[in-house]
């Protein structure tokens, strides 16, 4: 990433802590309705320590990064001190990140990406996207992100948050491709998503599934009569909106900023779909 990603980190990570800690600590994260203000900053150190643990440990494959999430230390009870241990655990990510090329390998939950890399370009948007979900809690006016790291922070949904559910979708599950999305960041090149829909009946127990997958289309891919949309805006906004938080955006008081989504109505539900999935 050409972006000063440690400082980003930092930046968006202090004021996500200066949010919530004016946020009465049971105010509900509209983005996130089944966490209060004190569990979303519980979270966010959360995912510090686990990644910083990751880094600091050399870790390359599922079963220690299943070790590092184990040996996790339980919450902290009083405010001060899960502030605290918040801050120790930025500092304590940022350090190994500084400490460490892009390069180098390292686990990560998608097969495609498995280097520090991804570590460096995921932690980033985390810290953006719920420093966004942390204002909005405290009923604050939400800070802007900067055109480039509102850019990579809608690249990384397309890149790596939408088809790495391609693996978790089960054997014994069809996959059929329903529509085609062209997403345009003022006026700039579209990026092609196909949505498809995976679905079936799981054999253990006969319950039913049925839902979204998004990928970008490969070179040369067939999408001839698929139904289509078009997705513009903003980077700000498109970048929200495909993490999941543009509904909450439009509707948090000074913000202006909205996706418009037109084209075939079967598209544009698919494209509701996927985005209702979501990312914590």
């Amino acid at each position: 990433m050409s972006i000063d990603a440690l400082g980003i980190i930092r930046e968006e990570a202090d004021l996500l802590a200066a949010a919530l800690t004016a946020t009465d600590p049971e105010q509900k994260v509209p983005t996130c309705p089944d966490w209060t203000a004190t569990d979303l900053l519980w979270h966010f150190t959360e995912v510090h320590e686990f990644w910083g643990g990751i880094l600091a440990q050399g870790v390359t494959d599922e079963e220690a990064a299943q070790k590092v999430e184990e040996s996790a230390a339980p919450r902290p009870e009083r405010l001060d001190e899960l502030l605290e241990r918040r801050a120790a655990a930025t500092e304590a990510l940022v350090a190994q990140l500084e400490a460490r090329d892009d390069e180098e390998p390292a686990w990560f939950w998608y097969s495609a990406e498995q280097s520090v890399g991804v570590i460096r370009r995921m932690q980033v948007h985390e810290a953006t996207i719920h420093r966004v979900d942390a204002e909005l809690a405290a009923g604050r006016t939400v800070t802007s992100i900067p055109p480039q790291v509102a850019h990579d922070g809608l690249d990384h949904v397309l890149q790596v948050m939408w088809p790495a559910v391609s693996e978790w979708i089960p054997q014994w599950a069809e996959t059929r491709p329903v529509a085609l999305v062209e997403i345009t960041a003022d006026a700039g090149l579209p990026r092609r998503l196909l949505i498809s829909r995976w679905s079936g009946t799981r054999p253990r127990d006969g319950q039913e599934f049925d839902a979204p997958v998004g990928r970008l289309v490969a070179d040369g891919e067939t999408t001839e009569n698929l139904p289509r949309a078009a997705a513009s805006g903003s980077p700000f906004a498109l970048d929200v909106w495909a993490w999941g938080r543009g509904l909450a955006l439009e509707h948090a008081s000074g913000q202006s900023e909205k996706v418009e989504v037109i084209g075939d109505d079967e598209a544009v539900v698919q494209m509701e779909a996927l985005i209702g999935e979501g990312h914590d």
